[in-house]
């Protein structure tokens, strides 16, 4: 099962400005060949590590594994493993394109994550290992 990730607005919104202003940079601006490589190459490099994370953003619930994938990355952690899943806004987490995340905690890993459907996600996981808590916020009860 295939659970697509989250994409924020603010995150499209620092993609494509930063790549506005870098054409924009290019075209009105008189460059030197120095500084239009250094431009192209910045240019290049912005889109070749953030495109894939747009592109390859999803968590899969695979037998007893939970595999999560953005860009170029791939982790897994075992379900059995997982003690705690919970909503954050933690802005300074990694590893999430939205500010509407969770938290997946294990015995050993712990995961900030966004993904559009987090209630079937939560079920899912909750299917697979009843011991898992599942809570609304950090500062939420328990269920």
């Amino acid at each position: 099962m295939i659970f697509k990730g989250k994409i924020g607005v603010w995150f499209w919104l620092l993609l494509i400005g930063v790549n506005i202003a870098m054409v924009y940079e290019g075209i009105h601006e008189e460059m030197k060949g120095g500084e239009m490589l250094g431009l192209f190459f910045a240019f290049f490099l912005t889109n070749i590590i953030c495109v894939p994370l747009v592109i390859r953003n999803y968590v899969q619930i695979d037998g007893e594994k939970l595999i999560f994938v953005l860009g170029f990355g791939r982790d897994y952690m075992k379900i059995e493993d997982i003690t705690e899943v919970y909503r954050t806004h933690n802005p300074i987490a990694a590893g999430a394109l939205s500010l509407d995340r969770i938290v997946i905690k294990a015995k050993r890993q712990e995961w900030i994550i966004a993904v559009h459907d987090k209630e079937q996600l939560f079920h899912e996981l909750k299917r697979r290992n009843s011991k898992i808590q599942i809570r609304k916020s950090k500062s939420a009860g328990r269920e």
